[in-house]
């Protein structure tokens, strides 16, 4: 199956048009972070969907934060039913504030006062709820783990084209050999690539089509000692969010490619989900991917940028 997918303004997620239960279609995120396929607790309302309980102690702060559920739908894309093992309903509508500061952008330089601006493209996916409170709603839904383990995945930047492969029979790519092992990081979903940076290395860092750019953890900028950016940047997570700063990469070798000058964010893993403490280095995100096929064949467990 081949569809063209969009770029979400502001955050530069991979959308696809999803159908729920026939219904839509409806946006939908393709997130490899994710460990779940999700629909919006909105559009659960909407469309009624029964929901229960999602059972297990290390997702509580999701139940309490996120009204995290399990539900019934059937979701498609096209003509094509999706394979699912599991389906949650979580609200993914974010604030646009930390400790009483916008989220959204800030930069100082040399000292001088932060200037807190909103982009345009950003402006985009903000709403006001009833409350007046100013919110980040950037998806009806998450095409995650759950889904995209039963196929053989490629999400081409440059032409904007997305195919899903229930087997690798029907998937033709003439750069196979390009394709290297992966690990599962710890017990996770999280699909981890060995990265070199400035010579140093490797260092796995996850493969994440839900993240707008490319974080280090605190841990790895502080041993290698990278230099800061003058940007202050908010990382948001599904736990919360955080202002932070930009480290300054050199340069950073992932697969067959070298890059150089990249900014990465550095995020506290507090902020990420129920499976940040296994990601020890980083997350390779929407920069790295920006003008490359990134192909990931869940079934055989190998993968390229290319």
């Amino acid at each position: 199956m081949k569809i063209r997918f969009g770029l979400k303004p502001g955050i530069n997620h991979v959308f696809i048009p999803v159908y729920v239960n026939g219904k839509g279609p409806y946006d939908f995120t393709l997130d490899t972070g994710a460990q779940k396929t999700t629909i919006s607790s909105a559009l659960v309302d909407e469309l009624g969907l029964e929901t229960r309980e999602v059972i297990g102690e290390k997702y509580e702060h999701l139940k309490e934060k996120r009204n995290l559920k399990q539900v019934e739908a059937s979701l498609s894309v096209g003509t094509e039913e999706l394979i699912s093992d599991e389906v949650w309903a979580m609200d993914l509508v974010f604030s646009t504030e930390v400790e009483g500061k916008k989220i959204i952008q800030s930069s100082e330089s040399n000292g001088k006062e932060v200037k807190r601006v909103a982009q345009p493209a950003i402006r985009r996916i903000i709403k006001t709820t009833k409350s007046g409170e100013r919110v980040i709603e950037p998806t009806k839904g998450v095409i995650g783990y759950s889904t995209l383990k039963n196929y053989f995945l490629s999400v081409n930047y440059r032409t904007k084209i997305l195919q899903l492969e229930k087997n690798r029979t029907g998937f033709t790519h003439n750069n196979q050999e390009q394709l290297q092992k992966f690990e599962y990081l710890g017990h996770t979903h999280l699909v981890g690539i060995p990265v070199t940076i400035n010579g140093d290395g490797p260092f796995p860092f996850v493969l994440d089509t839900g993240a707008g750019g490319t974080t280090i953890s605190k841990k790895l900028h502080e041993k290698m000692d990278l230099p800061l950016s003058d940007i202050v940047v908010k990382a948001v997570g599904v736990h919360g969010a955080q202002e932070t700063r930009m480290a300054i990469i050199d340069q950073m070798t992932v697969s067959s490619n070298t890059y150089e000058n990249v900014g990465a964010v550095i995020i506290d893993e507090s902020i990420i989900g129920p499976r940040a403490n296994e990601i020890e280095n980083g997350i390779l995100g929407y920069n790295m991917f920006r003008d490359k096929e990134l192909i990931i064949d869940y079934v055989n467990q190998t993968c390229a940028i290319i």
